[in-house]
């Protein structure tokens, strides 16, 4: 199985599409040719939406507060760290939560108590076929403004309408100011008999530029964006991100 992920057959309307090129996935070495394009029906696309950034301790921050016995548990669990964020969680602010992608599968770790009432960790995983993890670079470099300007390539038709995905009103504003490539790459098993089971965001910036992180975790696939975007308070055609989207097969459990 290529450790690269297929680009899918149709390309949304919307926002300029962005370049897509092969790149390493982090511990692996290797770039093999990128599979031919997926057949399917083609995922929504999203409006851009303005985000809400507040100021607070950074994912570095929340990541010490797990503990040393925490994060290597995670790491044992899923295998080599290959993308993570950290944040408070949302139903208790003094305490962390976080999310790992690894080599071998997908951790969330939130906080709970013990038996005794003590604070302590739940630990979620969910676990990949071996050596399934493919990834794709998505490119978006500032394009020229043209008036009057195909909302679509020429010789392309409009995808078939889809019903959109059971996500959170932030999540999808966060994939709304995403290229749609990237968008596309992170729904599109759910739109083609996949079931979406979880899903979480997270990301730190300004109006000007963002990091971010995301994943969609379903029965059979788990998908994963995270890169970094700037010149994002100009116009939708300024901006530039650079991007990793990421998939793996569910194994069962």
């Amino acid at each position: 199985m290529s450790n690269h992920l297929p680009l899918p057959e149709h390309r949304s309307a919307g926002r300029a599409a962005g370049r897509t090129a092969p790149g390493p996935v982090a511990g692996r070495a290797g770039s093999e040719a990128v599979p031919s394009r997926a057949a399917g029906v083609a995922p929504p696309v999203h409006e851009a939406a303005t985000l809400g950034l507040v100021d607070r301790p950074g994912r570095e921050h929340w990541w010490e507060q797990l503990g040393e016995r925490v994060r290597d548990r995670m790491e044992a669990r899923v295998g080599p760290v290959v993308e993570w964020w950290a944040d408070r969680h949302h139903l208790d602010a003094r305490r962390p939560y976080a999310v790992v992608l690894g080599a071998r599968g997908l951790a969330v770790c939130t906080p709970t108590v013990n038996d005794r009432g003590g604070p302590a960790q739940l630990l979620t995983v969910v676990p990949f076929v071996p050596s399934s993890l493919r990834h794709a670079v998505i490119v978006q470099k500032p394009a020229r403004w043209r008036r009057g300007s195909p909302s679509l390539p020429a010789g392309d038709s409009a995808p078939p309408a889809v019903a959109g995905l059971p996500l959170s009103p932030r999540l999808r504003d966060l994939l709304g100011n995403l290229p749609a490539d990237a968008q596309a790459r992170l729904q599109w098993p759910f739109v083609n008999g996949d079931v979406l089971v979880d899903s979480d965001h997270y990301y730190r910036g300004t109006s000007h530029e963002l990091d971010v992180w995301a994943y969609l975790a379903g029965r059979r696939w788990v998908t994963f964006v995270s890169g970094h975007g700037t010149g994002l308070s100009g116009p939708a055609h300024r901006a530039s991100w650079r991007l990793i989207c990421r998939q793996a097969e569910v194994a069962g459990r």
